[in-house]
């Protein structure tokens, strides 16, 4: 069977979740076929639900990054190690892992996460419901190989300690945990303070749409290299890797040119900034100090 109907025949139940490691090393293409595949199986998602999932290719190279860190790791073949993905929102993540023979799992209480949990069961993950913030997370001690929590702590209206620490009691010993999130000090924030402009979200967003909101969605907290590093030493990690880089300038090209095909123009005024960033991102990757758009964080369990 070829590569690029493994996704679909294991929709239709065709393909075991264990035979699908024999797929490409992970690329965008099929990740962008992962976020279709999903899109078509939420039937309670927001308005524009396609365009919702679609445009989340934007962030499908840390995603990619954490696959391939994931299958470089493993001394045997994938299928014996096991993913737990923090915040998983439509899970793309963890579909991927499968697709890749990896077990895997994921947690999150988002609006939507009652219908992104069925899709992704329906693919082989072990999708399940708990605020983070209140509970423990609801597997066992010493559970998995790899945790990952991406793009999520920037969004916790309180203390990321607790989520920290509970990665690290699921976490087996020598495992590791992956923490992708907004760098405070990328050279994009310092640079938009210096024109006196804010680096939080849009006031529009927050002052606007979001007031009847109970809860502010969007990010509550954003960290520094420094921060996030001091973090995870104090949760008991050991610190493998803390850096700044970019997003890859693929995946904002194809988002670009999936919102072209309403108008190039919208297109290009939505993700022209971001293309040219990502464009921009060797340069600042070459500097002596973090200032790069994301900040990449890998901690061991000891």
């Amino acid at each position: 069977m070829k590569p690029s109907l493994l996704l679909n025949a294991h929709k239709a139940g065709q393909v075991p979740v264990k035979s699908l490691h024999h797929t490409p090393a992970p690329n965008l293409d099929d990740f962008a076929k992962i976020l279709d595949g999903l899109a078509g199986r939420l039937k309670h998602g927001p308005a524009g639900t396609s365009n919702w999932v679609g445009g989340s290719i934007v962030a499908a190279e840390t995603k990619l990054r954490v696959l391939r860190l994931i299958l470089k790791s493993c001394s045997r073949p994938p299928s014996g190690r096991k993913l737990l993905d923090i915040g998983s929102q439509i899970g793309s993540l963890p579909v991927y892992a499968v697709q890749l023979g990896i077990q895997a799992a994921a947690v999150d209480n988002g609006e939507f996460a009652a219908d992104c949990a069925l899709a992704a069961r329906d693919l082989g993950v072990d999708y399940r419901i708990a605020d983070v913030g209140r509970e423990q997370l609801p597997f066992a001690d010493n559970s998995f190989d790899f945790v990952t929590y991406m793009d999520v702590i920037e969004h916790h209206p309180y203390s990321p300690k607790r989520v920290l620490l509970e990665a690290h009691r699921v976490l087996s010993r020598g495992g590791l945990l992956i923490i992708t999130t907004p760098n405070h000090a990328s050279i994009y924030n310092r640079f938009s303070l210096l024109c006196g402009k804010s680096v939080l979200d849009p006031l529009g967003y927050y002052f606007d749409q979001c007031a009847t909101r109970e809860l502010y969605p969007g990010h509550h907290r954003e960290y520094t290299q420094g921060e996030l590093r001091t973090m995870l030493e104090g949760t008991g990690y050991q610190v493998v890797e803390c850096s700044s880089i970019g997003e890859g300038i693929r995946p904002q090209i194809r988002a670009m040119r999936r919102e072209a095909a309403t108008g190039w123009l919208p297109a290009v005024r939505k993700y022209g900034k971001f293309v040219a960033a990502e464009a921009l991102a060797p340069l600042w990757a070459a500097a002596p100090v973090p200032l790069g758009r994301i900040l990449w964080a890998v901690g061991q369990k000891k």
